[in-house]
């Protein structure tokens, strides 16, 4: 551990949980800057823009700053970018939909390039999926999923079905392959190296996803540390198919080790 200088922090579950910061994280936050360590947030938050996610934190007494905040909305817009021509049709919150209004979203009678689904918890209309599904499946539109998250957890503690079960149901029924742009795509945490511009060998994962955070790590060749909270407090090595490099109590706890 004495090598790393880096760390890819999971937000949901890991800082915060149930709408309270976990105890300790905030000061952690503050004691790992003072040893030098670089830290970027990344999430598969989707129902909700980067600058609110950025500003919860700030209200938790998060110290951090809003280019340290890498969601899989800025990495669908980075790609999108990259095919201006492309046109769009989008199954997300009024929040997200905003973020892509520079983009070329269809209208009337149109069929898009991309077809986007992302969290919908505003509008949890079936119809929407099944207009996307026939993009897919009639008009040959590329199927993208904001993340791959089966399922979360509520401000209860509660599992709430999550995008990508949506992403590999749609994609299932057409018999595509999507593009994932959040965890455990392999590509978000590779994009998420390059804006801490580090080294993977230098470099952790630190979440409470076993799934999301800690396979999607170690496909990119990046230790995954898995904390026993949020999703982390179900983990059962014995029944685990996949296994961290390290488990800890809490966020609090890497510095015993850094």
């Amino acid at each position: 551990m004495k090598q790393i200088k880096g760390i890819l922090a999971d937000i949901d579950g890991t800082l915060y949980f149930k709408g309270s910061p976990i105890s300790g994280a905030i000061e952690a936050v503050e004691k790992l800057r003072k040893k030098g360590i670089k830290m970027l947030f990344f999430t598969n938050t989707d129902s909700k823009s980067p600058r609110t996610v950025f500003n919860r934190l700030i209200e938790y007494g998060f110290s951090i700053k809003e280019r340290e905040i890498f969601t899989p909305i800025i990495a669908l817009k980075e790609f999108l970018a990259e095919c201006p021509d492309k046109k769009i049709f989008l199954v997300t919150t009024e929040e997200v939909k905003e973020e892509f209004q520079k983009f070329r979203q269809i209208k009337s009678s149109e069929v898009p390039d991309f077809v986007i689904i992302g969290d919908f918890r505003d509008n949890w209309d079936v119809s929407r999926l099944n207009i996307a599904f026939k993009y897919v499946l009639k008009h040959k539109a590329k199927l993208l999923g904001t993340q791959g998250n089966k399922y979360y957890l509520d401000r209860n503690g509660e599992p709430v079905i999550d995008t990508g079960s949506f992403v590999w149901m749609i994609a299932n029924a057409a018999n595509v392959a999507p593009k994932i742009f959040g965890k455990p795509s392999k590509e978000y945490f590779l994009q998420a190296l390059k804006r801490l511009d580090l080294l993977a060998e230098n470099t952790v994962v630190i979440g409470d996803d076993i799934e999301s955070d800690i396979e999607g790590a170690l496909n990119a060749n990046i230790r995954g540390i898995l904390v026993k909270t949020g999703k982390g407090q179900y983990y059962q090595p014995s029944k685990a198919r996949i296994k961290p490099d390290l488990v800890i109590e809490s966020f609090t706890s890497i510095l015993e080790y850094l």
